[in-house]
């Protein structure tokens, strides 16, 4: 496990770029984007302060990687939900994706990742809660496939409560689409007062 900054992530964003794109246009994201446009997200996402990068290696192979950022430095789409529940958005961190390669999933990378970030955030004592969006498809949806599991049960292992009265929506082009649409959010959050994996 690395965190990547600097140099490090220089060396690293276009595979970490090519990771995500892989995994982020499976089913529920379908996300149809740019290696370009990735590794422009992820410098400025390392240039944010409070930014977070952490990816998992096989040998020298990245497998998995997850990102965040302080929600009040997150797009308005993300950030608003939660203003308009009477929370701030400076007392809260954002995890954005966990992406695992199909490959490697089932062996715990995704939470050990997790629970790195977690003890990152924990040891800035600047946030209250950690929070992520979880993107919302029908379950007679066309491209779900027939073995996909939400990954409700894992949150709720890790912490997190699913958070009924905050939602959103955040607009993208699925893949083999050719305009964006918005898609609906739901909110897990996890307090700081909590114990890791509690």
């Amino acid at each position: 496990m690395e965190r990547l900054t600097g140099a490090a992530l220089a060396d690293r964003v276009e595979e970490l770029a090519v990771l995500r794109l892989a995994v982020l246009g499976e089913f529920p994201y379908l996300y149809s984007g740019s290696a370009a446009y990735e590794e422009r997200y992820l410098s400025d996402l390392a240039g944010l302060p409070g930014g977070l990068i952490l990816a998992a290696f096989d040998r020298d192979r990245m497998v998995a990687a997850v990102t965040g950022a302080p929600l009040d430095q997150e797009l308005d789409a993300l950030r608003d939900p939660f203003t308009h529940a009477g929370c701030a958005p400076r007392s809260i961190f954002y995890f954005g994706e966990v992406v695992v390669l199909p490959s490697h999933r089932g062996r715990g990378i995704g939470t050990t990742l997790l629970e790195i970030g977690e003890s990152h955030i924990r040891e800035t004592g600047r946030f209250a809660s950690i929070a992520f969006g979880e993107i919302v498809r029908s379950v007679d949806h066309p491209r779900r496939p027939n073995t996909y599991r939400t990954p409700d049960a894992a949150w709720r292992r890790l912490g997190y409560r699913l958070e009924p009265e905050i939602g959103g929506t955040l607009s993208w082009c699925d893949a083999c689409d050719r305009e964006e649409t918005a898609k609906p959010l739901r909110f897990w959050v996890k307090s700081l007062a909590t114990s890791i994996g509690a």
